[in-house]
Order: structure tokens, then sequence, then C-alpha cells
């Protein structure tokens, strides 16, 4: 099982990546842990593509739905909205040391053009109590097929990673703290309840 992730990972950080195109993106931060809990979340995001804005967040088990309002890089507002999909492929153990989670998804950003993003990969991390609160540091590396509709259509590859914290204090509510780096840089901190 371990030899089968590595080999996942190495294929998705060799695998060739295009350019970002100007329109806010839904993925970025996608904000999927490996073992992602259920909840409403609000946001403050950066989004790749665009500038300040929020985004609210609904999990249920392996479903997720998001929703956001941003400033694109036209300082015009767009909207953005996505389903993200995830399963559970290998708890930590003794063998291997992370929890490991598939994540794949569908989205849309909209304003003067229209963005749709489809992004495959894979979530690692795992969590440690301390001191009354759970910390999750994880990562997500991804490809992301992107299909722009404006004045220059145009189809691209591209590659991200997310880096996040997921900071739970009680069983009920937790912060979550979300980058991306790569080919989409964004950054986004809310709270899920």
């Amino acid at each position: 099982m371990r030899n089968r992730v590595l080999g996942i990972l190495a294929g998705l950080f060799f695998f060739g990546a295009g350019g970002a195109v100007a329109q806010v993106v839904w993925d970025s931060p996608l904000l999927v842990p490996p073992r992602v809990s259920g909840g409403v979340g609000i946001f403050l995001i950066d989004p790749a593509g665009g500038d300040l804005g929020v985004m609210g967040t609904w999990r249920s088990g392996n479903l997720g739905l998001r929703v956001g309002l941003a400033e694109d890089v036209r300082d015009d507002l767009s909207i953005f909205g996505g389903v993200d999909f995830t399963g559970l492929i290998t708890r930590a153990s003794n063998d291997f040391p992370l929890d490991v989670a598939w994540v794949a998804g569908a989205g849309i950003g909209i304003g003067d053009d229209a963005l749709l993003s489809f992004p495959l990969g894979i979530s690692l991390g795992r969590g440690f109590d301390a001191d009354g609160a759970r910390f999750t540091p994880y990562a997500t590396p991804r490809v992301v097929l992107d299909a722009f509709f404006g004045d220059d259509s145009d189809l691209d590859l591209d590659l991200a990673v997310d880096l996040g914290l997921d900071i739970a204090f009680q069983p009920g509510w937790m912060i979550r703290f979300g980058a991306t780096i790569g080919d989409r840089d964004a950054l986004a901190i809310g709270v899920v309840f």
C-alpha cells in the first residue's frame, strides 16, 4: 500500500502542468484533509485568480459543497462554487504514519468569463492531540483540468498543492487554514462548526 501511495504522489508531481487563467477558481485552497469532518464552514479567502472574498462550505460524509464571492483580477465581482468527493485509501498505522484519501471534484468560477475546473489528487495528514486541542496538518497535491471560456477559450492542466492545518478545540468546531502553492496561489482561514 505504501508503494502505491508513493507512486501516486510521484505521478502527481511529475505530471505536466499548464498556466493559470485570469478567473477566480473554486478549488484553491481545496481545504480537504484526509479525515474530513462534516459541518458548515465560513471562510475569508484570497482565491487563485482573484482577490479578497468570502466562501461558505458544507460537508456531510464524503461529499463537500462550496460557494463564494470574490473580486477577480479585473476588480469585478465573481461567483464560484463546486462539489468535491473524498474516499479513504488508508489510515495511519505502524507501517505507514499518515492518513491518505483520494479527492476529486468539479466546479466553476464565473465573472466576465467562465472557468470550469476538475481537480484530482490525494490528501495526506495526521491528527495530534495536545493541551485540549487536536492539530491536523495535511497536504493535498493534485492535478487540475481547467476549461476556460471567454475571449480566448483554452484548456490547461495545472499542478497545485494545498498545505493545511485544522485546529479543533471541541468536537463541535474548529479553525481551518489552507494555502495553495504551485500553479495556483491562494489562502483561506475560517471556522467550521
